[in-house]
């Protein structure tokens, strides 16, 4: 009776066994792995979502610095570009392309000869879709 008893105890006592082959344990490497890879995917996704919302400079970019000059000669003016606010900048800017390659020049927008420009090439914007 010794016997029996002391076979019951050391069975009650042994961890069940586990029975798992190569393949199983294989499987269960991949599913780990991928629900990693889904995880860091996520965590891409959302971090890319809400850092493209924040502003990057708090002035935005705008490619006039500072108010700019009041008038150019309109003799040196070869064309003229009107940027509307927008997402990058907050204000409207007036840039001059001089003639001969001197370079562009930023118009002070709230200027006289600057709301002239910016009333000419909204009329002529106007004509332009006007006729289509």
């Amino acid at each position: 009776m010794p016997v029996k008893n002391f076979l019951s105890r050391s069975a009650f006592l042994l961890p069940p066994r586990r029975v798992s082959t190569l393949k199983q344990r294989q499987q269960l490497q991949k599913t780990n792995m991928s629900v990693k890879g889904m995880v860091i995917a996520l965590a891409v996704i959302v971090c890319a979502t809400i850092v493209q919302g924040f502003p990057m400079f708090k002035g935005g970019r705008c490619l006039c610095k500072g108010p700019g000059v009041k008038a150019v000669k309109v003799a040196n003016i070869e064309k003229a570009t009107i940027i509307y606010p927008s997402n990058n900048c907050d204000k409207i800017e007036v840039i001059i392309t001089l003639k001969a390659h001197k370079g562009r020049r930023c118009l002070n927008p709230k200027s006289k000869q600057a709301s002239i420009i910016i009333k000419k090439t909204g009329r002529m914007n106007f004509l332009k879709y006007q006729n289509v």
